[in-house]
């Protein structure tokens, strides 16, 4: 059930989930200050094989069209092992697969699946807004750079029960937004939307 009422007249851009979140973490630097350079961007599952190299000429797997790599926001997990994100392209060619392909690193030999066709950008620099949903498990949250941390610990944030959200304005907030599962290895999950 959600506990808040979002208003906001910004445009949502980016979302997200991060899950099984047993260190303390914050937003990627590239989801909160968009490359101008990018046209798109696209989420990934299941990096494989290398980490993606910035520059570099990916190509699709179904669809044999190219885009370079502008940034990447890793998610979930460690660049080419099983990570979970957000590419930022550019030189887009037309006709990627709607429904995702394998993309792979014509420098690195690294892969990554994506769940649809790239999405061209119409929003860049940084969001105003963040609505923030706890979908598993409690977590603790807390904004200002201090780090959160787990109720067995040093037990510092602030409790956001799953099945609660908040919503976190302006980019100070947003950039030093930190949350850990309150219990540890709980199995936290967080969904998010960032909105410009």
């Amino acid at each position: 059930m959600f506990s808040n009422v979002f208003a906001h007249d910004g445009s949502c851009v980016i979302t997200g989930v991060w899950s099984s979140i047993t260190a303390a973490k914050s937003f990627n630097a590239a989801l909160l200050n968009i490359p101008k350079e990018a046209t798109h961007f696209v989420r990934y599952t299941t990096g494989a094989t290398a980490a993606l190299k910035l520059n570099e000429l990916l190509t699709g797997g179904t669809s044999s069209k190219t885009a370079r790599l502008v940034a990447q926001a890793v998610e979930v997990g460690t660049a080419g092992s099983s990570d979970t994100g957000v590419l930022f392209l550019r030189s887009v060619e037309s006709g990627f697969t709607a429904s995702g392909e394998t993309l792979t690193g014509g420098s690195s030999t690294g892969t990554v699946d994506t769940i649809q066709a790239p999405i061209p950008l119409r929003f860049f620099g940084m969001p105003k807004a963040a609505l923030l949903t706890v979908e598993v498990a409690d977590i603790m949250m807390t904004v200002g750079g201090v780090t959160a941390t787990t109720t067995a610990t040093q037990n510092y944030g602030v409790l956001i029960p799953a099945g609660s959200n908040r919503v976190i304005r302006g980019i100070d907030n947003i950039r030093t937004m930190q949350v850990i599962n309150a219990v540890a290895s709980s199995g936290s999950k967080l969904k998010y939307e960032l909105y410009f």
